[in-house]
This record gives structure tokens, sequence and C-alpha cells, in this order.
């Protein structure tokens, strides 16, 4: 069994979790933690599942949980750099932290691990993609990543993330003043190199840390989906193929500072359609968007205030996720509310849109929304609180 566990759930960026849960017929559990924490990750295991929190101060907390029972594991990783983010791993019988690679890395992002010829890849400190080779060696390409880049990967071990990064939208509401003006693709084989530059059109950044890159239209090949902003009109969704084509595009938010944060796509309609949710303004009232793909362009379908996916200043993208969290057949959207203090799963429905479960958590959310699936496909929650703990609801 091999496994990975990010904190954006599938490694081609989209929040999808696979499997079925059971969240309102689950009695959480709360495992008490040495300090606040900021990133929640999990992989499962034979008898259960492995979860892994990061403290505010780096330190990490490992626990392996089986039935409503849980035990505490080392790992070799024990602390990460404030501010790295987790990806946690299950491979050769051994479950492990991948750490960056300290005095070349890039701290504010993670490496990824391949199964081909390298084995695994990172950021460094100059903006290159680093590929290192199982049996020693490495090589690289100059590909001016954005430091925070989430590194995507497909079927194929082609990667893609974003690039150039430049100061020329000053909204900073991802941590830093720095956002990406170009996509980069990359083929992985010997020797590597890329494959793609897409240059963002009419000035414009992309506002975010990574593309999802999915199949949105149905034609067998994977687009890239991007949130892009300016100072005049605001964030909007741009599609491409990975011919780097726009092929589709929504309507800009028409004021400049105002951010929609993209969360998945999944058969979120109410006959199974496709669908693309975001978050409008999710610092500003948090308005839960669905959209349907019409030609070349994406079409509003139904709407709901009151949610939020984001902390303002923060690279936590991942406090909300799709799956069919009730096991209901269907997929709903998990996501806390305006205040952090409460859990819903919104449905789809023919009339708009439902709330199916909510839950006060007593507290505030303090990580990304964490999933596992199961072995035998049940679905795992998890989330991290402001006062200590991770609450978990399992199978």
């Amino acid at each position: 069994m091999k496994a990975i566990g990010l904190t954006y759930h599938s490694l081609d960026g989209n929040r999808l979790v696979n499997g079925k849960g059971d969240l309102p017929n689950s009695i959480p559990i709360d495992i008490p933690l040495n300090g606040i924490p900021v990133w929640l990750v999990a992989v499962p295991t034979q008898e259960g599942s492995l979860w892994a929190a990061v403290l505010d101060d780096g330190r990490i907390q490992t626990f392996h949980v089986t039935d409503r029972n849980y035990k505490p594991v080392e790992l070799s990783t024990n602390d990460l750099p404030i501010g790295t983010p987790p990806i946690l791993t299950f491979q050769n019988g051994n479950y492990s932290l991948m750490p960056p690679i300290i005095g070349i890395g890039s701290l504010i992002t993670h490496p990824i691990p391949l199964t081909g010829t390298f084995s695994f890849a990172y950021i460094n400190g100059t903006g290159r993609l680093v590929f290192e080779n199982p049996r020693g060696g490495s090589a690289d390409l100059p590909t001016n990543a954005l430091p925070d880049a989430r590194i995507l990967v497909d079927q194929n071990e082609r990667l893609l993330f974003l690039s150039s990064p430049t100061t020329k939208y000053n909204h900073g509401i991802t941590g830093d003043e720095f956002e990406a003006a170009s996509i980069t693709l990359i083929d992985t084989s010997i020797p590597p190199g890329v494959i793609l530059e897409i240059l963002i059109p009419d000035g414009k950044v992309v506002e975010g840390i990574s593309p999802i890159w999915i199949d949105i239209n149905g034609d067998g090949q994977r687009e890239i989906i991007v949130t892009v902003s300016d100072a005049s009109q605001g964030a909007q969704i741009l599609i491409f193929n990975d011919s780097g084509e726009l092929i589709a595009q929504g309507q800009p938010i028409g004021q400049g500072y105002r951010w929609r944060h993209q969360i998945a796509v999944a058969a979120f309609g109410p006959n199974g359609e496709t669908e693309l949710v975001d978050v409008l303004t999710p610092h500003i009232g948090g308005v839960i968007e669905y959209f349907q793909l019409d030609g070349d362009k994406l079409v509003l379908v139904a709407q709901l205030p009151g949610y939020t996916s984001h902390v303002i200043g923060s690279r936590n993208l991942d406090m909300a996720a799709a799956g069919d969290f009730d096991g209901d057949g269907i997929v709903e959207l998990l996501i806390p509310d305006q205040n952090l203090s409460s859990l819903a799963l919104i449905q789809r429905t023919e009339e708009g849109v439902r709330i199916d479960w909510e839950i006060d958590l007593g507290a505030r959310i303090s990580t990304n929304l964490a999933a596992v699936t199961y072995v035998n496909g049940e679905i795992a929650v998890g989330i991290g609180i402001d006062n200590g703990v991770i609450r978990l609801w399992l199978p």
C-alpha cells in the first residue's frame, strides 16, 4: 500500500476526497495536543489511520487511530520550520513526513514524491525545480517557481506549478507580496524539461498558490484552472488547456482587491453535473458559488452566503473540501462558517443549495480541513481547533 497525505487532498490540486463518509452519525473524538495546531494531514493504515498535527511552534505530534482509540507515534521528522506545510507518506512499509531540504529548498512549500526516474522534486531558494535521483545525483531546471507554489502531479508524472513571481498586484492575501505571472508544465522523463509556460494575460496575476488540474469539460484531457486578479476588476477564474490556450473564463468581480477562492471541481450538480465551487470574498461575507461550464463561459448556477475557506494572510488554502461526506452517493461541500466556529455540509439541489448538516465546534478552526479514505473506502475527517485539540470524525 502507498499513500500520500496532503493538505489539499489530491495530487492534482482538486480538493476532492474519494470514498463515502457518515458525518451526521459520527460521534467525534478529541485528541489533546501540546499546543495550537496549524496543519493536519493523514494517511490510511491497514488498521485505521495515521494523523500528523503540526503545532504553531513547528513541533509535530503523530497518532495512530484504530476504531476510537489512539496512541502517539514517533516519526523520523518531529518538527518543521515554522510556516512549512506537511506532507505525510506511506511507502515500502514506512510512514514519514517529508521535511524541506534545509539550506536549499523553499521553506514555505514542500517536496513532492515521485515514482519514476526521480524519487522527489522540490523548489529551491532561487525558484529552480530540483529533482533527486534515488541512486544519487540530481537535476534541476531554471523554472522561476513561486516560492510557496504547491507542485501538482498528473497520472503521467508531469508536474504543474505557478511561476514568475511578481509584486505588481499587492493584495497579499496569502501571506506575502508575491503572486504568479505564469504557470509552468514539466516533463519528468530523462532529461526533465519545460513543456510549456503559460503567461497570464492582460497584466493579471494568479492569486493563489496552485491551480486545479482536472478535466472539467469532459474531453478526456486535464484543464488548468486558476483564479486571476488585477487592481481594476478583481478576481475571475480562467481555464486553460494544456497547450496553453485560454478556453473558458468566468466574470470578474468588477472591483480590485476582491478575491475568490477556487475549491474543487466535482459532480456537485443535482443531476450529477460537473461544477466548480469557489468562495467569493471569503474574508468579507463569504459566498459559496457553484459554476457550470457553458462553451467558453463559466456560468453561476447557485450560491449561498455566510461561509469562509481562508484566513487572510495565511497560506492555508485548504479549509474546505468536496466529497460524499454523508454516504448518500452525492458530492457535498464541507466548509466552515464565517466565524470558523462551525462546520457545515452543503449540497446542491434543484432549487439551489441546501445545508444538510452543521455542527458547532465550541472553538475556532486553526488548521486545514483534513480527510483520509480508509482501505475499505470509508472517509474520516479531521480538523485542528484553537483550544489545542484535533477533532476526528471516524467511520
